[in-house]
């Protein structure tokens, strides 16, 4: 007979990734970007087009000027265009930067999320322990500012210093590029609370808001970012299903009748 109950499914880790847009005007990019256009075409066909006549000719005077003229102004278009800050991705991992390879800030490892200079401002150690600062900014990243304050006002809400009359876009759910993650680096890392080394998985206990890492032996009743966890405690299992010692609260009562 097969069991009842079954193992719930792990929850599957999530991202979303943010491309930085140009700050610059949109239109006047496009009118750069069709003037180039247009001179490397009128100077591609007079370089090239009187040659592959019959009989042949020569290039139009001053046509291979404006073929490099035009692949110039074209240029100026496409760098005016895009932006040189890094993509940003904010997720369950936390929030991370694409700036010199991929790096991220738990958000357990978060120190403080502000706001300066029309930027959220994000401080904190990578997962190496080496310390990092994100910025995104309203005005080229305003929904990855958005998801970062929302998530980390839901996760890290002790850390988050960011006024409430800060005028941040409304969080969209299609915003970004959703990304899978890989399940979180739980071997050789410490126990947040006896720093005892996790030397198995199944000895270990993530916080479900900040991934904060526990030995199982010593899960404290709250986590450091204000989750609970006492249904990651030891005698929760027990509790449930009535073979464990009963709560001490419960086990007072019915001593004082």
């Amino acid at each position: 007979m097969a069991k009842a109950s079954k193992k719930k499914a792990k929850k599957e880790r999530r991202e979303r990734r943010f491309e930085p847009a140009s700050t610059n005007n949109p239109m006047l990019v496009k009118i750069i970007g069709a003037i180039g256009a247009a001179a490397m075409g009128a100077g591609a066909y007079g370089q090239f087009a009187p040659g592959m006549r019959a009989p042949a000719g020569d290039p139009i005077k001053y046509a291979a000027w404006i073929l490099a003229a035009g692949a110039l102004v074209l240029g100026a278009a496409i760098w005016m265009g895009t932006s040189g800050e890094p993509a940003l991705r904010v997720g369950d991992g936390g929030v991370g930067s694409e700036k010199g390879g991929l790096r991220r800030l738990p958000w357990w490892a978060i120190e403080k999320i502000g706001f300066v200079d029309g930027a959220v401002r994000v401080v904190g150690t990578d997962d190496g322990g080496v310390a990092m600062t994100i910025l995104a900014s309203l005005a080229s990243q305003p929904q990855a500012a958005a998801w970062i304050v929302k998530e980390a006002r839901t996760r890290v809400p002790n850390v988050v210093d960011v006024p409430e009359d800060v005028e941040l876009p409304e969080p969209n759910k299609n915003a970004g590029q959703v990304l899978p993650l890989e399940p979180p680096q739980i071997v050789g890392r410490r126990c947040a609370a006896s720093n005892k080394m996790i030397a198995y998985e199944p000895d270990a206990r993530v916080c479900p808001r900040c991934e904060r890492v526990y030995h199982k032996l010593h899960v404290p009743e709250e986590c450091e970012c204000g989750a609970m966890l006492t249904h990651l405690q030891p005698h929760a299992k027990k509790d449930e299903s009535g073979d464990g010692a009963k709560p001490k609260a419960e086990a007072s009562e019915e001593a004082n009748g």
